[in-house]
Formats: C-alpha cells, sequence, structure tokens
C-alpha cells in the first residue's frame, strides 16, 4: 500500500488558523500578516495541486515568483546582509537577492524532504529556536507564529518518522520553505536580525541543497528533476537508515541553531559562529562520502 501524500495539510492549516486570528485580535502591522498569509495560502495550494496533479516546474515557479513579488512589495528587501560581523550592502541588486531568497528556500525545502522525519524535524527545530528569537525581541506575534510552526511539525513529525504513515508533499515542504524565508525577512526589517543567523539555522538544508545544486548545473543535468545525489540521501545509499539519518541532521540542526543565536546575539568573537558551523557541515559530509567510498557506493 502507497503511503499518502499530503500530510503537510496539517501543517498549513494551523498556519493559516493562527495568521486570521492575529490578523483580529492583535495591533501587529496589518500588512505584514497578509503578505504572510496570502504566502501561506498561495503556496499551500499549488502546492496541494502540484501533490495531485503534478504541475509543470514552470507553473510552480511562476506561483513562487508572483509571490516573492507580493512579499518585496509588501515587506521590503533585504538591503544588506551581515555575516560573521561584517555587513554587506546590496544596492540596486537588493530586490533580486530578496526574490532569489525567497524562491531557494522554498525549493529547497521541497529537494529536501526525501527521507522520513527530515524536513518536519528541521522545521520545527526552526521554529523553536524563531520563537526564542522574536521573544528576545519581544516580538510576541511573530514569535507565536514560530511557535505554531514548530508544534504543527512536531504533531506531524509522529506521523512522518520512519517508517512513514503519511509524507508531507509539496503543500507542507513548499510552504515551509517560504514562510521561514518571509519570516527571517520580517526578522531582518523590523528586528536588525544579521543573515548570518539565518545561514546557520538553515545550514544543513542550505548546504546541502546549494552544492547538490551547483554540482548538477556544473555537470549538465537538469536541477530541478528528481534525484538521489543528496548528501542526505547519499547516507542512506550508502546503508544508514532513515532514522539515524534524520537523527544525525536534527542533531547537526540544533548545533547549527546554537551558533546562529550566538550570531543573532552579536556574542564575541562575532566571526567565528559562521566558519564554525561550515566546519561542522563539512566534517558531516566528509563522514558520509568516506561511508559512501567504503560501500562503494
Amino acid at each position: 500500500m502507497d503511503t499518502p501524500r499530503g500530510g503537510g495539510v496539517g501543517i498549513v492549516v494551523p498556519m493559516l488558523i493562527a495568521l486570521s486570528i492575529m490578523m483580529v485580535s492583535s495591533s501587529y502591522e496589518r500588512r505584514t500578516l497578509i503578505v504572510v498569509l496570502f504566502v501561506v495560502m498561495l503556496l499551500g495550494i499549488v502546492g496541494w495541486l502540484d501533490d495531485r496533479y503534478e504541475l509543470h516546474f514552470l507553473v510552480r515557479i511562476i506561483a513562487q515568483i508572483f509571490g516573492g513579488v507580493v512579499v518585496l512589495s509588501g515587506i521590503g528587501s533585504f538591503e544588506y546582509l551581515e555575516i560573521a560581523g561584517n555587513s554587506i550592502s546590496l544596492y540596486f541588486l537588493a530586490p533580486v537577492i530578496t526574490l532569489l531568497w525567497f524562491l531557494w528556500m522554498t525549493n529547497l525545502y521541497n529537494f529536501m524532504d526525501g527521507i522520513d522525519g527530515i524536513a518536519a524535524g528541521q522545521a520545527a527545530i526552526a521554529g523553536c529556536f524563531l520563537g526564542i528569537w522574536f521573544t528576545i525581541h519581544a516580538d510576541h506575534v511573530m514569535a507565536l507564529l514560530s511557535y505554531v510552526i514548530m508544534a504543527a511539525s512536531l504533531g506531524f513529525l509522529v506521523w512522518n518518522w520512519a517508517p512513514a504513515r503519511i509524507f508531507m508533499g509539496d503543500v507542507g515542504s513548499s510552504t515551509l520553505g517560504g514562510v521561514f524565508a518571509v519570516i527571517a525577512l520580517i526578522a531582518y526589517k523590523r528586528h536588525q536580525i544579521p543573515f548570518g543567523a539565518f545561514v546557520l539555522l538553515f545550514g544543513v538544508f542550505l548546504a546541502d541543497a546549494t552544492v547538490t545544486l551547483i554540482k548538477r548545473v556544473f555537470q549538465g543535468k537538469i536541477f530541478w528533476q528528481a534525484h538521489r545525489e543528496h548528501l542526505y540521501q547519499r547516507a542512506v545509499i550508502a546503508g544508514w537508515s532513515h532514522a539515524q539519518v534524520s537523527t544525525t541532521a536534527i542533531i547537526i540542526s540544533v548545533i547549527m541553531a546554537i551558533l546562529g543565536t550566538l550570531e543573532m546575539l552579536h556574542v564575541s568573537p562575532a566571526f567565528l559562529w559562521l566558519p564554525l558551523g561550515a566546519f561542522v557541515l563539512g566534517m558531516l559530509a566528509i563522514i558520509v562520502r568516506k561511508k559512501c567510498l567504503a560501500m562503494g557506493k
């Protein structure tokens, strides 16, 4: 019996309910909440349709670009990127970089949702730490939304842990990625949380998906087609179980989130946390590669 897809609806609906309640019960900037609500609805609907009818890649991208333009119009752009204590001004590229950030986050969660528990586990960690970060900045509305994501992801994880009884599908993974991209932008605009903190928080997914994409592009492969070249997929091919890989990814994600918190708090030495996170991810990649070589994979 095939495992059903589309379980991410159980994550999307709580977000919609929470945002709707916030719209009528809080004094938070209405335009910001409308944009987030719109993104959740748009990506949720497109993801649900893709799960049922397998939409063409271009249809999904056009919808995502439209969502990104709405985000740019309603919330704005990253004017600069603060990473490892250094500030990089984006000038006229700010809208382009922000749109690319939205598109990449939306799709990388989809790319990384390939084994039981990995996407839901990472989403729960990200929601938890974002909630803490917003609470530190007394932004209780965004903190509540982050905790709702955490709780919904944990609830889904119970059913998605290996062996999974239901899959998240695009309705969940794409929506989570897009919403996290928007939440990061809100945190930057309202509280000047450095971009490097989000690079670390989502580091496991960002590193795996980005390195794999670059490799496939240089190899002349169609990067958006399904494949089994991600680091986490290679770990499974090398003999690790889904539970072992997802547990490892969760543990590393917690470590990266702690480093991201240090970056967010501007704890000295500011230059250390991003390289340290890169070292942790590099060591993980080396371990998986050695395992693959030992297995002849």
